[in-house]
């Protein structure tokens, strides 16, 4: 709109100018001084000319030029060519322009021409200066002596000529342009509305939240409109709020806007622990600016926050759901405000500089050219008005039970260590106990199951003090009777596992989320139960608020791959895995917590891997307790990491594992068995701290190679002896030979600027050393440089949310609490609780652990359950960062039954990719049955499919196959064989020669054996005559007596000659045999 109207003034300025300039004497000066056209076009057209007079009364410079306007940029000189008078003057003159007109103007859209331009008018000027004047002014229009000008008419598109061809053009990119000259092109559909939430996001009321960050528009009048609105800002942002506690300090962020110096922009909007809404903004001069709107948030409610920026002004609307009633809070800075969403990030809910609140954020809108009218309901509807409902439902529920356990607890309190009559003991052993009435009757209608589970419990909750650890043990032993009830109750048992979710409901809305996480994954993946997902996106987000580890593992996982109608947002995902990683790195400094273990990825399927796992009464453990009591080293570094960490089934001891570490150590032979000790001298872990022998071994260590002594020292400098300078030469001799934790500690003084050699902050340098580490699997290193790519703040580091995501799934999944959950339910496996075992499989699958995930589908196979569970979990398992081989494996089969090859071959190629014997044979199969493979999965493998056929890609398959394969004779090795064998015969029978040479050996092979059998029969026939010959010999004997013939000189007559000819055809044959193997080999080598 803004560009129309600027052309419509251009235009009919320029229109003004030319009829102004009809007579020469308007633009005579009283020296006579004059300019103007005397024959000049009135439209655009190529080789035309200008005819200009002039008159100058002193030194002057004319000047002509063509000047067009689009409807994109006004003002521009396409052409120009000046005159110098510094001799004649005072007599007037003229001149002769030719005029140049771009081939945009000229000619319409063809091959060579792709973009003419549409010009919305075009100005042909002429202008006159005195050089003096020139030199004073400028060459301006407004430092003119005297000017003229004229509209030129453009002709439209249709009206003009092609562009005359100079150059041939080939037929292929002919080809094209007639295909393509005819297309419709649209510019790109650009909106200043952002949708930044549209599912809801739990937040924990720590320092964590969404970060979301906006680039420039892409549209240009768009982009102009915000760049002229940083100073004068025209924004609105709309946002929904549910709080379920207030604020532990004076404020909590709701919104911050971070500009990459690390300051608050604006808006920065908190919520005080009353509930009221503090607005903090940034002027233009630099100073901050706030004020407080006493809005007195109510809890448990859906709230939705509307912000208006207008210049100065901020204006504050508060609605509430199903309320219509508004309150507004409008207030003005009387100063322009700064406004520029496109410097630094924002962050919704906590940061590492301030925490957030205790609840929930709805959808997020945000209009970044503002609005009057906000159009932002609440969405997902039925998802958050249940939420609501779950979340009041379970703050009655704790009221009730807590007025239960206080009428207990006075019930108990009043019996104690009261002598009382033997009539009395029997009213209180049999008659009924007495309670004061403190609920309505509608509410033991509606608590019903919780008022009976704690009478179920009384005797349990009367000895115990604390009623914050009353419930815990309560919830916990609930979920464990829940999850074998569900495990053993078949199909028809509805009303079975009816109680059952019933009562994973109460010990959820009591605070054990294990609950909330087994309600949602049977909800969501309908273990058991109808598939429900709204109720599974509700019991996730009650675990994900309560800040539960596995919770938000699985919202992380679940928004990372938008799996069960979470949509996919890697925002929303990194605020999750954000959490977790900072808990996994504080979880690993608590050694001696006995619900942490390390995770180990078991295979139901791998028998030697749950071999592995058999614990201290298996043979591994067993065997290595005896190498370790005859002082072999690496049994007892072995066994000590075992018992510290309580990995193989054995079970965490502190004590032992120390033990075992010290005599390993105090060999002084194993430079790592003496850094491991002496860090626990060190930090005191499990053993008295001892600092003089922890350094002694440490130097020892680094004096014998070790890399992690050398960080061990660097942090022993670092932190109990404070001299940074001699710390950092350790750390960067660490990190120079490879060790994480080098790497690390070199980022860390990097960062903040501890090196007093270097005291300046590098944040680039820092963000490398993290993420070197975080590749060697550092946990704090990931982390931190997870923490740079979410934000790209950092000079030379560009945003990446989905490595960052990427970096912190992996560090969650070595959460000890997380491996604890893998071993017991690898144990429950281990006793025969197959159900159980696949329940609590499931539950770790849902939060994305691959291994999980295999034995979950492993588990429904097993125990017949519908294949819809098999596969769910197969196919989840296929979207890891690391997918596993069996999922790939299996639902490749599956694909392949559906007749859906591209997937087949997709799912194939990555197992194949990650090094899957089984899935480089099937590929080879495929490809050898015809079907084709994209060339892209080739080049990922290294193979070019231009440069080879398909029988070589086969063949490269097979030998890259062989290599991963365990064994001689194996399935690849054996196909490998035969196409080998087929590709020589393929050869032979092209070959004209060997094919007659071929010919003619099976000819005379042909030829000798039916000779053979020619003699042979006739061999036969005559000892068959002979034979009948001796017995009427022997009839007549006495006839014969004179001649002395014996007949078995007769038959030993062909003797000679049958094996004479024996001889012969083995030597044939042989011969044969050896030209054919020759031939075969030739071709094979």
């Amino acid at each position: 709109m803004k560009m129309t109207v600027l052309s419509f003034i251009s235009a009919a300025l320029l229109l003004l100018s030319s009829v102004c300039s009809e007579s020469p004497d308007a633009d005579r000066t009283h020296h006579g001084d004059f300019v103007y056209f005397k024959d000049a076009p009135d439209t655009v057209q190529n080789n035309s000319s200008v005819h200009l007079l002039y008159n100058c009364s002193a030194a002057c410079r004319i000047s002509v030029e063509i000047i067009i306007s689009t409807p994109s940029r006004t003002g521009v000189v396409v052409y120009r060519r000046t005159l110098t008078n510094s001799k004649r003057f005072g007599k007037p003159r003229s001149r002769d322009f030719p005029l140049v007109f771009p081939p945009a103007l000229l000619y319409r859209r063809d091959f060579f021409l792709r973009r003419p331009l549409e010009a919305c008018n075009v100005l042909l000027r002429a202008r006159l200066l005195h050089l003096g004047e020139q030199e004073l002014t400028g060459d301006h229009i407004n430092g003119s002596v005297v000017k003229t000008s004229r509209v030129l008419r453009t002709p439209p598109l249709s009206e003009r000529p092609a562009y005359p061809h100079t150059r041939s053009v080939s037929w292929g990119a002919w080809l094209m342009w007639r295909v393509t000259n005819n297309a419709v092109r649209k510019c790109p559909v650009e909106s200043d509305t952002v949708d930044i939430l549209t599912f809801p996001f739990a937040s924990t009321g720590e320092r964590f939240g969404v970060i979301h960050t906006f680039s420039s528009l892409k549209n240009g009048d768009l982009e102009w409109r915000r760049t002229l609105a940083v100073k004068q800002p025209s924004v609105t942002l709309s946002l929904w709020l549910y709080l379920l506690s207030w604020c532990g300090q004076s404020v909590c962020g709701v919104v911050k806007h971070i500009n990459n110096q690390r300051k608050y922009e604006s808006p920065l909007i908190m919520v005080t622990n009353t509930g009221n809404i503090v607005l903090q903004v940034r002027m233009v001069d630099g100073k901050d600016q706030a004020f407080t709107a006493h809005t007195a948030l109510t809890l448990r409610t859906w709230i939705r926050l509307d912000l208006f920026f207008q210049g100065s002004k901020a204006n504050i609307t508060i609605t509430r759901e199903g309320n219509t009633v508004e309150n507004t809070y409008l207030f003005d800075f009387h100063h322009p405000v700064q406004f520029n969403d496109t410097s630094g990030y924002f962050v919704f809910g906590g940061c590492r500089y301030t925490p957030g609140f205790h609840g929930y954020f709805g959808p997020i809108r945000y209009y970044r050219l503002g609005s009057e009218k906000v159009r932002n309901p609440l969405s997902p509807a039925r998802t958050l008005q249940e939420l609501d409902r779950v979340h009041r439902q379970c703050e009655e529920m704790k009221q009730v039970t807590e007025q239960y356990l206080q009428a207990l607890r006075h019930n108990r309190d009043t019996y104690r260590d009261v002598c009382v009559s033997h009539y009395e003991d029997l009213k209180r052993m049999f008659g009924s106990r007495s309670c004061p009435q403190t609920w309505s009757w509608d509410q033991q209608r509606r608590f019903n199951i919780t008022l009976r589970l704690l009478d179920e419990h009384q005797d349990y909750l009367t000895g115990l003090d604390s009623s914050g650890k009353t419930l815990q043990n309560l919830s916990r032993m609930i979920f464990q009777d829940a999850v074998k009830i569900i495990s053993k109750a078949g199909q028809s048992d509805v009303g079975l596992k009816s109680t059952a979710i019933v009562h994973l409901q109460v010990s959820s809305c009591w605070g054990h989320q294990p609950s909330s996480l087994l309600l949602a994954t049977l909800h969501l993946s309908g273990l058991g139960l109808p598939v429900d997902l709204e109720q599974g996106h509700v019991y996730s987000l009650i675990g994900g608020v309560s800040d539960d580890r596995l919770s938000l593992m699985h919202l992380g996982y679940k928004h990372m791959q938008g799996l069960d109608g979470f949509p996919k947002d890697q925002n929303a995902a990194n605020g999750y895995y954000a959490n977790i990683g900072r808990q996994t790195s504080i979880d690993r400094n608590k050694v001696q917590d006995s619900a942490q273990t390390l995770t180990e990825h078991v295979h139901l399927s791998n028998h030697i891997e749950l071999h592995s796992q058999t614990g201290e009464s298996g043979d591994i453990v067993q065997y290595l307790k005896y190498q370790a009591e005859r002082g072999d080293l690496e049994s007892q570094k072995y066994l000590a990491r075992m018992l510290l960490w309580g990995s193989n089934g054995v079970d965490k001891d502190l004590q032992a594992a120390v033990m075992w570490c010290a005599r390993s150590a105090l060999q002084m032979l194993d430079p790592t068995a003496m850094y491991d000790y002496a860090i626990l001298l060190l930090k005191g872990t499990g053993v008295k701290r001892n600092r003089t022998l922890g350094l002694e071994l440490l130097e020892l260590a680094a004096d014998m190679g070790s890399v992690e002594a050398l960080n061990g020292l660097g942090w022993y400098y670092s932190t109990i002896v404070k001299d940074r300078r001699k710390a950092i030469e350790y750390f960067e001799l660490a990190a120079q030979n490879g060790s994480r934790d080098g790497l690390f500690n070199v980022g860390v003084y990097q960062l903040n600027g501890l090196n007093p050699d270097k005291p300046d902050r590098n944040e680039t340098a820092a963000f490398q050393y993290f993420l070197h580490a975080a590749q060697l699997g550092h946990v704090d290193g990931a982390v931190e440089s997870a923490s740079f790519l979410s934000t790209g703040t950092a000079p030379g580091v560009q945003r990446n949310q989905d490595k960052a995501v990427i970096l912190l799934k992996q560090v969650s999944e070595t959460n000890g609490h997380l491996g604890f959950r893998v071993k017991e339910a690898l144990q429950t496996y281990q006793r025969g609780s197959w159900d159980e075992a696949l329940v609590k499989y499931a539950m770790l699958a849902e939060t994305g652990l691959g291994v999980a995930q295999h034995n979950a589908a492993h588990l429904c196979e097993l125990l017949g359950h519908s294949s819809a569970c098999q596969w769910r979990y197969h196919n989840y398992s296929t979207y890891n960062h690391i997918p596993q081989e069996a999922g790939l494996l299996q639902m490749g089969d599956y694909y392949c039954k559906q007749a859906d090859m591209v997937k087949a071959i997709d799912m194939y190629s990555t197992a194949a990719f990650h090094g899957s014997p089984q899935g480089l044979f099937n590929l080879a199969m495929l490809i050898q049955e015809g079907y084709d493979v994209p060339d892209t999965i080739l080049d990922q493998m290294g193979i070019s499919a231009a440069d080879v056929n398909r029988s070589d890609v086969v063949g490269r398959l097979l030998y890259r196959c062989r290599e991963f394969e365990e064994g001689d004779v194996t399935a690849c090795s054996l196909l490998l064989w035969w196409i080998q064998l087929s590709r020589a015969w393929t050869d032979i029978t092209h070959s004209t020669v060997q094919m007659m040479l071929i010919g003619g050996i099976s000819v005379t092979l042909v030829i000798f054996m039916f000779t053979v059998l020619l003699q042979t029969l006739h061999a036969c026939y005559s000892a068959a005559y002979q034979s009948t010959s001796r017995s009427s010999d022997r009839v007549e004997e006495a006839a014969f007596d004179e001649q002395d013939i014996n007949p078995a000189q007769t038959s030993s007559v062909h003797q000679p000659a049958d094996l004479h000819t024996s001889d012969v055809l083995i030597s044939v044959t042989g011969v044969c045999a050896c030209v054919v193997f020759t031939l075969f080999m030739s071709h094979l080598l």
